[in-house]
């Protein structure tokens, strides 16, 4: 048998493989061994017609938490990916240099989703209380601990995350970035991922100190001095020549960073997130108004953003930044065979973003198979 899987028939969309049409997707040995029209299934040990669904590679979910405040998804977190499509994700700062071995432990011993994960430059991760956010005592900085700590887990550790804002940081200038920054250099040159919502300082005065590859995440938020500035009616143009540069800008939606109002004004002017987002936690999986990635990209689509850029920024785009370059995020033969399967439904569907505001979106994505490593993960039930 050449295949131990085989899915026939369905819409194969894989634009950072150039694939589009309705094709089958071959699978042998736990990788993609071939992508073309009419493969023989009497050459399968398994058929699976996904015939009148869209066939992209499986989602990756470049902004995440895992272990927030030492519990959050944890051990549930392959609940919340496989019944969406997203095979990989990446845990955007949740642990630092103190408990990066706690979230290393929960992912060796309970979850199956591939995962790569930033480590915050405070030692003690995103602990947050009422009292301040986990920068907010600036002993608390571990530029040291946390080169130290991507150093040690070249596996798992791909860069440094901040988060930057009213009571997340020490004060506010830019020098949480520049420590951020140089924190990165330490650690051999990594990426820096920069939260940035209602911040009390401009947005250009931050990324002055950031470089290409760096991120700043919850691009699309509707507080201060976001990509718009103050005014909020055009991209600024520093934002502008940040993008072209290569600092990567990610949507990021979270509960409190994704406002409608942005992201028409933002789409109507050209600047497209580079990569999508979820910023999922429990609460937002299981409360919205996130729910998983799918209802993410099914917001941009209902505001005009091709359904191409989007399966694109949502798979190869952020495939690379996480180091997974032609290995995952694709559905080209040798590839890890990660298959995400939908159905682009018509109708009408109420959305909601982080301020309140509600969208009647006609079309939506969900998802009804999931292939992670060959293996069929999680297949929708009836309705």
């Amino acid at each position: 048998m050449q295949y131990d899987l085989l899915l026939t028939g369905g819409e194969v969309l894989d634009p950072g493989a150039g694939l589009r049409g309705v094709m089958d997707v071959g699978i042998a040995g736990g990788k993609i061994a071939a992508v073309a029209a009419s493969l023989p299934t009497d050459q399968a040990r398994r058929t699976l017609s996904v015939k009148g669904r869209l066939v992209t590679p499986g989602l990756v979910d470049m902004h995440a938490h895992v272990l927030v405040n030492g519990h959050d998804m944890g051990i549930h977190t392959d609940r919340y990916c496989r019944a969406s499509g997203v095979t990989t994700l990446c845990d955007a700062g949740s642990t630092g240099s103190a408990n990066f071995a706690a979230l290393r432990s929960v992912l060796d011993n309970h979850v199956r989703t591939r995962i790569r994960a930033f480590v915050n430059l405070s030692a003690i991760g995103i602990t947050g209380t009422s009292r301040g956010g986990e920068l907010s005592h600036f002993p608390y900085a571990d530029p040291e601990g946390c080169a130290r700590t991507i150093s040690e887990n070249p596996d798992l550790a791909i860069g440094v995350k901040l988060r930057f804002g009213p009571d997340l940081v020490w004060e506010y200038s830019a020098e949480p970035v520049k420590l951020a920054r140089r924190t990165a250099d330490m650690a051999g040159g990594v990426p820096m991922m920069m939260h940035i919502t209602d911040s009390p300082v401009p947005l250009p005065e931050l990324i002055a100190h950031m470089q290409p590859g760096d991120i700043v995440t919850h691009c699309y938020h509707g507080r201060n001095h976001g990509i718009m500035g103050q005014e909020k009616q055009f991209v600024l143009k520093e934002v502008v020549e940040a993008q072209r540069a290569g600092i990567v800008f990610d949507c990021a939606h979270g509960r409190n960073h994704f406002n409608f109002r942005m992201i028409e004004k933002a789409l109507e002017q050209g600047f497209l997130p580079d990569t999508i987002s979820t910023d999922l936690t429990l609460t937002s999986a299981t409360q919205g108004p996130v729910w998983d990635l799918p209802t993410t990209m099914t917001k941009l689509l209902h505001f005009g953003m091709p359904l191409e850029e989007i399966v694109r920024r949502a798979t190869a785009a952020p495939a690379r930044i996480m180091g997974y370059e032609g290995t995952v995020g694709t559905l080209k033969p040798g590839a890890n065979a990660d298959v995400a399967v939908f159905g682009l439904r018509d109708g009408s569907f109420e959305l909601r973003d982080t301020d309140g505001n509600t969208i009647t979106a006609k079309r939506r994505l969900l998802a009804h198979v999931t292939v992670k490593d060959g293996r069929i993960w999680y297949e929708r039930p009836a309705e």
